[in-house]
Order: C-alpha cells, then sequence, then structure tokens
C-alpha cells in the first residue's frame, strides 16, 4: 500500500471488491466431505423428498423435465404441448344472409372494437368432438369507425368448421381467433380518386365487400366494378347490400351479377365465371385497362386460373392484380412428404433445435408440438406469417398458397403446409 500511494495509485474505496469470507450460515456442510461422497448423501436426500411427496403429500414430479436454451448448434429434443395463442371474442350479432351463410358480429372480449384492415381475415378456433380445428374467415365489414364487425361463413360440403357455425353459432357465444392477418388489403386514403374492377365467385364476396365499401367511403373519387358470380339468385350473398350501397353511390359502384342457374325473369350473364364469360363481362362493361387499373379477385380456384388468363389475355401486368384463394381443409391430401419420420433443423435466434417430423404432419404442427416458439397465424398457407427460408433438404409445400414466384426463388417457404421430403434445415429470420 505504501509503495502504490508513493507511485500515486490508492485503494478502491469499494468494499464490495474486497473478497470477504463466505458467512458460516451460508456453508453447505455436504461440500466439506469427499465428493462422490457429497454426491449419494445429496442423491439420497432428493429419493427421500420424493417419497414423502408421493406419500404424504400426495404430490407427483411433472412428466416434463425443463431443458436449457440450446447453445448455438446443439440439437434438443424439446417437451411436447399443446400451443394455445389464441384470444377470445364475443359474439353480439348472428345474421342469417342466406340459406348456407351466416354473419357472426364480434367485438374484443372487453366489448371494444376489433382492429383490422380491409380485406383481412381472422383464425378460428373451434373444439368438435374434442378435437381442435382451425379455419380462416375474412372480415366482411367496411373498416370504418362504428361499423359493427362480423365475419361471413358459408356452410360447404362436408365442411366441419362451416357446418358447426351455421348450425350453432349464437349471440353471448366466444370465439377463439387469431388474428387479424392477411395481405389481400389496400390502404384507403381520402385524396385517392382510382378505378378498381373487382372479381368474386361464391364467398369470395366476403374480402372483396370489405375492401369494395371501405374504399367507396372513404375515397370520395373512386370507382369500383365488380362481377359476381353465382349458382342462383337465392345465393348471392349481401344481395340486399350491394344493391343498397349501389343506390346510394350511384355511378361510383356497379354490380354485375352472373348466375349459373338463373331464375325464368333472369336478364343477365349466365353461366359459370369462365374465361370466356369473363371475357364477355368485361366488353359488355366497357372496361378499359389504362395501365392504372387494379384488380381483386377471390373465389374457387377454377374462377381464380379463369380470371387470370383472361386478364393476361388482356395484356394486364401481374403485379396490379391481387388475389385470394380459398382452400377447403378438408380437400388437403396430407400426402406432400415423404411418409416417413424426417428430421428438420430449425435456426432460430442464433440457436439450432431438432424435430422430428411424422407422416403426414407439416413442419409447424411438429415445431409447435415440441414447444418451439415459432410464428404462424392461419395455419392454411393464406396469410404468409409462417414463412421461413429453406436452407438445406427438399421440403415440399401444399397448393395453392400465399407465396408468390419472387418469394419462391427466393428460397422461402410456408411452414405450415410444408412438409420434408429428405432431412433439412430451416431458418426462422427475425
Amino acid at each position: 500500500m505504501l509503495i502504490d500511494r508513493a507511485s500515486g495509485k490508492s485503494p478502491s474505496p469499494l468494499l464490495d471488491e474486497i473478497e470477504l469470507p463466505t458467512p458460516l450460515n451460508e456453508v453447505d456442510p455436504l461440500d466439506l466431505l469427499p465428493r462422490g461422497v457429497a454426491d449419494r448423501v445429496r442423491a439420497a436426500q432428493r429419493d427421500a423428498r420424493m417419497l414423502r411427496n408421493r406419500l404424504i403429500l400426495g404430490k407427483t414430479p411433472s412428466p416434463l423435465i425443463e431443458r436449457p436454451r440450446a447453445s448455438t448448434g446443439a440439437v434438443v429434443s424439446l417437451p411436447r404441448k399443446t400451443p394455445n395463442m389464441s384470444r377470445q371474442l364475443e359474439v353480439v350479432d348472428v345474421v342469417r344472409e342466406t340459406h348456407d351463410s351466416v354473419s357472426i358480429y364480434l367485438t374484443e372480449a372487453d366489448g371494444s372494437a376489433l382492429e383490422f384492415r380491409p380485406g383481412q381475415f381472422l383464425s378460428v378456433d373451434v373444439v368438435i368432438e374434442g378435437e381442435r380445428l382451425r379455419r380462416a374467415y375474412s372480415l366482411a365489414s367496411a373498416c370504418l369507425p362504428g361499423v359493427p364487425v362480423h365475419i361471413t361463413v358459408k356452410r360447404i360440403q362436408d365442411g366441419r368448421v362451416s357446418n358447426y357455425l351455421n348450425d350453432t353459432i349464437a349471440v353471448g357465444d366466444r370465439l377463439a381467433v387469431l388474428g387479424p392477418s392477411g395481405n389481400f388489403t389496400v390502404e384507403p386514403r381520402a385524396v385517392n380518386a382510382r378505378d378498381l374492377l373487382m372479381v368474386a365467385g361464391g364467398s369470395g364476396i366476403t374480402p372483396i365487400m370489405s375492401i369494395l365499401e371501405t374504399v367507396l367511403r372513404v375515397e370520395s373519387g373512386s370507382r369500383v366494378t365488380l362481377i359476381y358470380g353465382n349458382r342462383s339468385w337465392d345465393d348471392v350473398i349481401f344481395r340486399d347490400r350491394l344493391e343498397a350501397l349501389r343506390h346510394e353511390l350511384g355511378g361510383r359502384l356497379l354490380v354485375d351479377h352472373v348466375l349459373e342457374r338463373p331464375p325464368e325473369w333472369w336478364t343477365g350473364e349466365q353461366g359459370l365465371l369462365s374465361r370466356e364469360v369473363l371475357e364477355s363481362r368485361l366488353q359488355a362493361l366497357n372496361v378499359e385497362d389504362d395501365g392504372m387499373l387494379r384488380y381483386f379477385i377471390c373465389g374457387p380456384t377454377p374462377m381464380m386460373d379463369a380470371a387470370h388468363e383472361a386478364l393476361q389475355q388482356r395484356g394486364v401486368e401481374a403485379n396490379r392484380i391481387a388475389e385470394e384463394r380459398f382452400t377447403s381443409p378438408e380437400a388437403r391430401s396430407g400426402e406432400a412428404g415423404s411418409g416417413k419420420t424426417e428430421l428438420v433443423l430449425i435456426s432460430m435466434g442464433g440457436h439450432e433445435q431438432g424435430i422430428q417430423v411424422e407422416a403426414g404432419q407439416t413442419i409447424l404442427e411438429a415445431a409447435l408440438a415440441a414447444g418451439i416458439d415459432m410464428p404462424f397465424s392461419c395455419a392454411m398457407g393464406g396469410c404468409g406469417a409462417c414463412r421461413v427460408r429453406q436452407t438445406d433438404g427438399d421440403i415440399r409445400m401444399e397448393e395453392p398458397n400465399c407465396l408468390s414466384r419472387a418469394e419462391r426463388e427466393a428460397g422461402y417457404l410456408l411452414t405450415c403446409v410444408g412438409r420434408p421430403l429428405t432431412q433439412a434445415k430451416i431458418e426462422v429470420e427475425d
């Protein structure tokens, strides 16, 4: 200390830098024994505690072992658990739209309004006969302050969830949902003055209706032409709502119905929305493409393909066409994988974890079952929330899904519809 002071140094005034002896009451007596003896004594103590808990207190240990987060490069096996990321919405009204479709009006559980963007959807979870099922349903209401928010569900053949909701949903029920999510949307601005052409088939009107009404009410200088195909006049969802809106807005909304089985008094277009019918309607409606016209299409896959063909024939660039494809989980084969269990390595946050994807499982299903907190929303390939980058191996996705051609070429895939054909690696980006 004298030498340090002579050279200009002085001791630290902080006492916590001085290493003090451990207090006797904090010393474990077993640490004074040889290590092997101490380990055997600690094991005996643990066994005694377990017997006491089981026989006297009636407690049983958890079957799951909590494991530390893996270090970089490590592969760990995680406990299986059932994820539950949904929240509850309150059903405040139920309106029958047609004989096979129903609108379900919803608020947040605290009574506040549900926030969304026009054209987005909710992923709805229901439990039927003990099985949790998830389906995506579009929000069909205008995205405006004070407008009641609803999804509209059309009954489909063998559709377990759509039939369940049509038959049983009631005011006061609660629905477990994820979202809203989805990129089939617009950002309405009062200064806009644009022309939009929309093609809808059947229940494909639901997101179209939200976009259509929101744009027309916010953008007083914009106009919308809607070509809408249905089986019959009684199958037209929002028929009265569209007519009332057309009368209110005058020439800013043009609605053109196409019916497969029209009534006797019908004078409009008949048939399916095929390419030929769409081309005929575009000509009859004097739709001219000035290079700025934007298109929104939603409906059954054959109608979507026909619309793309008709627009391509007219020279419409793909980047001016927005689409939403409805898919039925009941129609999915689940046979896109290799047919056997495959190892998939998941790189996320600087760590790597391995999961076993069983035959028939998607990567998302296997990851969530293993307790990995993977991003997802609709779980149906429609929103892109579960997008990851494939870095190795061979993975096949079920079609259709929402990934663009550019995203596929960049190596992206959707885990909710992706199944490995070989051992593979994926990267979850921040």
